[in-house]
């Protein structure tokens, strides 16, 4: 519901030797970069470097177009910055294999990216997802203390100084958690959000009412709210308001009333919030009451890509654990290892698993390295690739062992539930693959609005017309138009031609649909959901070439199975994007997109199945 609604108005440097990006952090590294002195001071961390914004990565290749500097594989972290991280990764891993001995282990957590002044780490996007694969064991304590994170670095950069002074140490230090309350049953025609603040001009506060709700794995009720709600000016009340803003409610606070209700997946409850009449101060407020769709942006871009990395962690438990079993089991011809099958399984899963990692990373790159950069739908990306394959990917072990990935000596039933739980969260996979697919057609769209409109209109533009007809380009047959093959490594020269063909046919396949349906096309979910995929996929490519050429070129170990790999993985998703431009090219009327539409319209008509029974007979 939230990112329908937020859709609704739409109608790195230069590659190096080896082909690698320098990172964008300034060297200032000690002799023994590889050490870190005990004696340094939490305050004495430099700022990470940001270079100035570039244009949106992904959104650019709707228009056809790839930012080749963003091609090499990113080192964010300078050698001072990693030995740091990594000596607080394993302070950390004590700290919480400690956890049942010492009262309050893990409460390091809280503070990662809060500011130095306030007790916290002041992590950037890759180091906390780095550090955030400590907590692959327990999931849902991921992901209550990422989503805590995202706020408290919220408020660091958007709050007032009051909302810092008054929340921020006792955030950090973890006394106080936080959680976002964005999502909401209801849908109001009047308002983008059904949860109002009016603003009282006498005294500068804000009044909240409606309600929210949000999925819990924890029974501990969040101290602090993050809440989404549209404002009004208390002159137009009979007016529609389309802006929202962020506001910081405690729980505590009068006219806050919270519920639980368990869902049937074992320890995973949703929480209502009721606001009624709740007093909001002025210095409560999250920036701006104009800043509301720009702190949104940024706090779902880095909650989708951390909660991507315990997604990740899962994945790897499961493919380790399957693999383990399968070494040490036998079937009546042999080594079940040997079964062609399971290794086809078992590689494909290693390959998803691989474009994820890498996703994740370039990701979180493009957020640390470029300052305020557009990754909202790199972020959406990131959580949709993730988020698709773990339900799938988790019952591969019942898919190859049957009812014996049941029994009590495995933990797969366990890991299942897991993935389960991840699963089914705030948003659903169907939402933001329309808001994938619509935010780069509102990019296109600004972009080819002359072009889409002599499509539309061939009558008023015969020579244009005739011009398209000579065209030496389809998506059948795509023309290469960059040679991205020398940003990578040559033994990735098949999946640089994988890739440049794909973001041809992505284009293509862009303005097709534009020309089509025009503004209507926000009506047309399947073909939406179809461009969405050939975005994700084209994104995923990208990264895991990306990350193969880096390995060869730096020589890292297995560097020859990460190429092997990523062409692999490039080949086979490639043909995938072929055939979904197709169906796009072909439209609904070839495809069976009108003859599902006509069915289910029959079965709301008749109000169930309404087909005869196989065996009934008409006379």
């Amino acid at each position: 519901m939230l990112l329908r609604r937020a859709c609704r108005p739409l109608g790195r440097s230069f590659a190096r030797t080896c082909f690698m990006r320098h990172s964008t952090v300034a060297s200032q590294e000690p002799a023994d970069s590889d050490t870190v002195p005990s004696a340094i001071n939490a305050l004495s961390k430099p700022v990470h470097v940001q270079l100035p914004k570039k244009n949106p990565f992904m959104k650019s290749m709707f228009l056809g177009t790839v930012d080749t500097e963003l091609l090499s594989f990113p080192e964010s972290l300078n050698r001072e910055e990693q030995a740091r991280v990594t000596k607080q990764k394993d302070d950390l891993e004590r700290v919480l294999s400690a956890g049942n001995k010492q009262p309050g282990a893990g409460s390091e957590l809280y503070g990662l990216q809060g500011p130095l002044e306030y007790g916290g780490n002041r992590f950037i996007e890759t180091e906390l997802a780095y550090v955030n694969e400590l907590l692959s064991d327990n999931r849902s304590k991921a992901m209550v203390t990422l989503e805590h994170n995202a706020i408290v670095k919220l408020i660091a950069q958007y709050g007032s100084d009051t909302a810092k002074d008054l929340y921020l140490s006792k955030l950090c230090s973890g006394e106080t958690i936080a959680a976002s309350a964005l999502y909401e049953v209801d849908s109001s025609r009047q308002t983008m959000f059904s949860t109002v603040a009016t603003l009282d001009f006498t005294n500068g506060s804000w009044t909240l009412n409606g309600s929210k709700v949000f999925l819990r794995n924890e029974e501990a009720v969040p101290g602090l709210l993050l809440v989404i709600a549209s404002t009004k000016s208390m002159q137009k009340l009979n007016k529609e308001d389309g802006t929202f803003a962020a506001f910081l409610i405690d729980t505590n606070a009068p006219g806050v009333r919270i519920s639980h209700s368990d869902l049937g997946t074992r320890g995973l409850a949703r929480v209502t919030v009721q606001f009624n009449h709740v007093e909001v101060p002025e210095t409560h407020l999250v920036g701006q009451e104009t800043d509301g769709a720009a702190v949104l942006s940024k706090y779902l871009s880095a909650v989708r890509v951390q909660s991507s990395v315990v997604r990740v962690a899962l994945l790897k438990k499961i493919l380790n654990s399957l693999t383990e079993f399968c070494i040490n089991s036998k079937t009546s011809t042999g080594d079940m290892m040997d079964i062609e099958i399971v290794r086809e399984q078992l590689a494909r899963m290693a390959s998803i698993i691989y474009a994820s990692e890498s996703l994740i990373y370039m990701t979180a790159s493009l957020m640390d390295d470029f300052e305020n950069q557009d990754v909202e739908m790199e972020a959406a990306i990131t959580k949709v690739f993730t988020t698709g394959s773990l339900l799938n990917l988790s019952m591969l072990p019942l898919q190859l062992l049957g009812p014996q990935a049941l029994g009590k000596e495995c933990a797969f039933e366990e890991l299942f539930n897991d993935a389960l739980k991840m699963f089914i969260g705030d948003e659903s996979v169907d939402s933001i693959n329309l808001f994938i697919a619509l935010t780069g057609l509102q990019h296109a769209g600004m972009h080819t609005y002359e072009t889409i409109k002599k499509d539309r209109n061939p009558a008023m533009n015969p020579s244009y017309v005739l011009s398209k007809l000579f065209e030496k380009t389809s998506i059948e047959n795509p023309k290469k138009f960059a040679n991205l093959q020398q940003y990578f490594h040559p033994s990735l020269e098949p999946a640089a031609h994988w890739i440049e063909l794909s973001v041809v046919r992505l284009k293509l396949a862009t303005e097709c649909i534009l020309s089509r349906h025009g503004v209507d096309v926000i009506d047309r979910h399947i073909e939406l959901a179809r461009l969405a995929n050939v975005a994700t996929l084209i994104y995923a490519m990208t990264a895991s070439a990306s990350r193969a050429s880096r390995a060869y070129c730096i020589g890292l170990r297995h560097a020859a199975q990460d190429v092997h790999l990523a062409n692999m993985f490039c080949r086979e998703n490639s043909e995938k994007i072929r055939l979904l431009a197709l169906e796009l090219e072909k439209g609904p009327y070839i495809t069976s997109d009108d003859d599902y539409s006509a069915i289910a319209r029959n079965l709301f008509r008749e109000k169930r199945y309404y087909f005869e029974h196989p065996i009934t007979k008409n006379f």
